[in-house]
């Protein structure tokens, strides 16, 4: 892959996330992680073009920081939002901690558009609807849906429906932040009703974290739409199908754009962590190729498979 001027590969945060881990405890991820941290350190040598797209990589951060719990409410102060999440006593000072180090590395790259770009599903419509046609197995539909997508929406709904409870009129009227405190007081009400425990650690601590991200967001446009609580059945289920699309993007789609993106700006590599998509557009790239009217010299690929390349 190598030739006279520097390979240009493409960073989105699962790459980061990964580099920015100071060990992993998964040995089948170790041979990634140490390629993934061999290619920065060549980036750090000039010996390659690590760059990503600001718009992007800013709505990975609002989706992805999303499912640890933390509101980023301004992707210029980034920051800033962690430290506000870090004063709740319930935050995990690990992914703080793990967040200002993305944070830091997302800092140090190339970017290759800005802001007056359109984003996601609506940038490049028509690389995003090819790339979509030929990289996603199947639709997923209301049929798609998994049995913890269905329960995730219910617990929200029945968070939404009890706001009352702990928010009083005059604290919802004059609420102009984030209150980590009185959102996860709701959640942690309704959770037993689920089966669920209330811990922040441990086997349920994933799943926690994700509904108080989504919840915080629930609160934020209920918020602004709802100036009287409770909300009415209809609001809350106009409230939760905005939540929805905006913060349960799969991770197919935001690759997606991100490829969307190597292939507007002529990227030689986009580096991914998910070896079934790289594989998927080996295989597709002709038919990709003719959809477009154009040649594609662009390669999806795993950090062991480039670091072998580059070697």
């Amino acid at each position: 892959m190598a030739d006279n001027r520097r390979t240009s590969v493409y960073v989105d945060y699962h790459i980061l996330d990964l580099i920015a881990r100071p060990r992993v405890s998964d040995e089948a991820l170790l041979p990634e992680w140490n390629a993934g941290r061999s290619i920065w350190d060549r980036y750090t040598r000039e010996a390659v073009s690590l760059v990503t797209s600001v718009d992007e990589m800013e709505l990975d951060f609002v989706v992805q920081m999303n499912r640890g719990g933390l509101c980023v409410t301004d992707t210029f102060q980034i920051t800033d939002n962690i430290d506000t999440f870090e004063r709740w006593e319930g935050a995990d000072h690990t992914d703080t901690e793990h967040w200002r180090a993305i944070v830091h590395l997302y800092d140090q790259l190339d970017v290759i558009s800005g802001h007056d770009d359109l984003v996601g599903e609506h940038a490049h419509p028509h690389y995003c609807e090819q790339l979509s046609r030929v990289l996603k197995e199947e639709p997923a539909g209301d049929m798609g849906r998994s049995p913890s997508f269905d329960e995730e929406t219910a617990i929200l709904r029945d968070c939404a429906a009890a706001l009352h409870d702990v928010y009083d009129m005059q604290l919802w009227a004059d609420l102009k932040h984030i209150q980590y405190g009185l959102n996860w007081k709701v959640l942690e009400s309704v959770l037993p009703r689920y089966s669920h425990s209330t811990a922040l650690s441990g086997e349920d601590a994933a799943l926690n974290k994700n509904l108080l991200g989504l919840l915080n967001r629930l609160v934020s446009i209920g918020k602004k739409s709802c100036p009287r609580l409770p909300m009415q059945d209809r609001h809350i289920d106009f409230v939760l199908d905005i939540v929805r699309k905006k913060y349960c993007q799969e991770d197919i789609d935001r690759s997606i754009s991100h490829i969307a993106q190597c292939l507007r700006n002529g990227i030689d590599c986009y580096l991914t962590m998910d070896g079934e998509l790289a594989e998927r557009f080996t295989e597709s790239k002709q038919n990709l190729q003719l959809a477009l009217g154009a040649s594609i010299h662009l390669e999806v690929l795993r950090p062991t498979e480039l670091e072998k390349r580059l070697g």
